[in-house]
């Protein structure tokens, strides 16, 4: 597995070393000062284009190949390194993640950006669309961890994007997780709460304005922008006032 590691760990790294400096740093804008990762700085489409190139295992079957994108997932401490399973990982069919799911939620242990924490999301959503009643559970104690990641998974996760989603979770599911973390003080679990809400009303749009309209004062500045991001002007304003209000007055009067 070893040997595998370094091929893959090779190509990146002299990606990264031939790579022209500029004033893009994915150790800023992903790392943020919170991420243990070492950072390459490649763009994205180069690491896609790095694992669409293939490697000496890409002809092994495909269960071999779980368990060296898992040994790598595992092993690596390079941000890009660590995307290429993810991406593997998304060529599978919903059966065959299924089949694997056991490893890919356990990948969320490793998780300490929102880039790797959005790869999950997409992993995830599709999973528990598949098969609800063995994969909520999860979702469920994530949401009672305190680890700020898994409870950014325990909301994000659950739609991550709704256009993509044939079945979707409830709107009550979607807005008790939401709940559970609306208070919560991590600038990536608070936009993890705007994200959830915006893709909540991309799905449940009455239900969710009216949450909004009786806790706009609660939800998080680092996920105001997510949450609100698809309402109209007149909402908008609406709510921008009911935040307004009851911040610095206590409760009024719903709109």
């Amino acid at each position: 597995m070893r040997k595998y590691l370094k091929e893959v760990e090779a190509r990146l790294l002299t990606i990264g070393r031939n790579r022209k400096p500029d004033k893009w740093l994915a150790e800023n804008y992903i790392g943020a000062g919170q991420s243990r990762l070492t950072y390459l700085n490649i763009k994205i489409p180069e690491v896609r284009n790095a694992f669409r190139q293939g490697f000496s295992f890409s002809n092994l079957p495909a269960d071999e190949q779980w368990q060296i994108w898992n040994y790598i997932w595992r092993k690596s401490n390079i941000f890009e390194v660590m995307l290429l399973p993810s991406y593997w990982a998304a060529q599978q069919n919903v059966p065959e993640l299924f089949r694997h799911r056991q490893l890919v939620l356990k990948w969320l242990n490793r998780v300490d950006n929102w880039a790797h924490s959005d790869e999950m999301s997409a992993h995830y959503a599709k999973l528990l669309e598949h098969n609800a009643k063995r994969i909520m559970p999860e979702f469920k104690r994530w949401s009672k961890s305190k680890n700020p990641w898994f409870k950014r998974q325990s909301m994000v996760g659950l739609i991550f994007y709704s256009r993509f989603r044939k079945k979707l979770p409830q709107a009550k599911i979607l807005l008790q997780h939401i709940e559970r973390h609306i208070d919560d003080d991590h600038y990536y679990v608070q936009k993890g709460v705007g994200w959830t809400v915006r893709e909540c009303w991309n799905a449940y749009p009455s239900v969710t304005l009216t949450y909004l309209k009786k806790n706009a004062h609660r939800i998080p500045s680092a996920g105001w922008t997510a949450a609100t991001e698809k309402l109209s002007a007149k909402d908008k304003a609406a709510l921008m006032i009911l935040r307004r209000q009851r911040r610095s007055a206590g409760p009024v009067r719903l709109l």
